[in-house]
């Protein structure tokens, strides 16, 4: 099977909603994007198109009642991205603590491994 050819899903079960039992998430293509976008109300970057609000508004019209249930699924899918973001912040966190401690305990050895070796070189010479 060709990597290209498979989309990028992710698929969230037993989340804490009365509504939503699972969520089916679609990824884009792997993309490399050069900044983050910002995207508003009005639209990417702050700028604004008509053609998109005026969808936006019939939409909205449309479907009214739906709203609720696509609401809730926005919300569980944002909150379960903000928690793996902080799991890959203390992830990295955790990471630069125990990087400290292991340079510390090697400048420990070295000096420790210097002292016994003076200290040899002191009793053989006694």
């Amino acid at each position: 099977m060709r990597q290209s050819n498979v989309k990028n899903m992710v698929v969230l079960k037993n989340l804490p909603s009365n509504i939503v039992e699972e969520a089916i998430v679609v990824l884009k293509a792997n993309i490399k994007v050069k900044q983050n976008e910002k995207i508003d109300k009005n639209g990417v970057n702050g700028k604004r198109k008509d053609e998109e609000e005026k969808n936006n508004q019939k939409n909205i019209e449309k479907n009214k009642g739906d709203n609720y249930i696509l609401k809730e699924a926005e919300m569980l899918i944002s909150n379960y991205i903000s928690k793996m973001e902080q799991k890959n912040e203390q992830r990295k966190n955790i990471e630069k603590t125990i990087n400290k401690k292991c340079k510390k305990m090697k400048k420990r050895i070295i000096v420790l491994s210097v002292i016994i070796f003076l200290e040899t070189i002191l009793l053989i010479i006694k």
